[in-house]
């Protein structure tokens, strides 16, 4: 009798978790992944709730933890933001992602470059230049605020000055990029460092959401930017960090957005 009550319990126990990993995006995660690693990121879902979703400051982190941590230290768990549990508001009380916990501390991390800070600290190789504050910070740093403000924007009249604000910081981007005297693949290196973490993502919500929203898309002649694209999306680790369209799309779609 005591091992049917047993078993009774048990199998209540595997179908609560079941039900929570099915309502609840964020507990689901790879069952390798579960008792092994340190960290648990929490990153925005998708649409599907269960891919990655179109958060650049979550993506910024995603990438630099597939760089710097050790493989499968880190548990990628993704978060509906429409509906977050009590468990996720817990960890931040402003329900805001990227969430990195570090199990071995109890430490809680909420913002994209505290985190990076963090993992950085405890694991320095490889040098990912996180301290960097050259000239490429300033000659990338205006774009995803043009962005944003041409996007959020509600008034027609003001749309063609947008759009040329952000001509501008791309066309400085572009400078920076033709005038430097390293011709690396990315902003400083060879390599990807933190400083592409932060902005290959930006400019691919530029890519899908100016075009889809305002029909803007960055110019053709712009060569180098379009090279240093297309060396951030050849990687690995954008490949495996990188969201759907439709995601982005969606994203934007709740600032109520007027589309041109």
């Amino acid at each position: 009798m005591q091992t049917i009550r047993w078993a009774d319990l048990m199998w209540r126990l595997v179908l609560r978790d079941l039900y929570k990993r099915l309502k609840y995006p964020e507990y689901r995660s790879s069952t390798t992944n579960i008792k092994m690693s340190r960290f648990d990121l929490y990153i925005k879902a998708g649409k599907d709730g269960k891919c990655v979703g179109d958060c650049p400051f979550s993506q910024r982190v995603n990438l630099f933890t597939h760089f710097k941590c050790p493989e499968s230290t880190c548990c990628i768990k993704t978060v509906n933001v429409l509906e977050k549990t009590p468990e996720f508001l817990q960890l931040n009380p402003e329900g805001k992602v990227p969430v990195l916990v570090d199990k071995e501390t109890d430490k809680v991390i909420t913002d994209s470059k505290d985190i990076n800070v963090y993992i950085n600290n405890l694991f320095p190789q490889p040098d990912m230049k996180i301290d960097y504050d050259g000239p490429a910070v300033a000659a990338t740093n205006g774009i995803f605020g043009k962005m944003a403000a041409l996007l959020k924007n509600s008034d027609a009249s003001a749309i063609p000055a947008l759009r040329e604000e952000l001509t501008a910081e791309l066309q400085k981007f572009e400078d920076y990029l033709k005038k430097r005297e390293n011709k690396t693949k990315f902003l400083i290196d060879d390599k990807m460092m933190e400083i592409d973490c932060q902005l290959l993502p930006k400019l691919h919500h530029l890519q899908v959401a100016g075009k889809y929203f305002q029909k803007y898309e960055i110019p053709q002649e712009y060569s180098n930017v379009w090279n240093y694209i297309k060396n951030g999306e050849s990687t690995v680790e954008w490949k495996d960090t990188v969201c759907k369209n439709e995601d982005i799309i969606s994203g934007w779609s709740r600032h109520n957005i007027v589309k041109v």
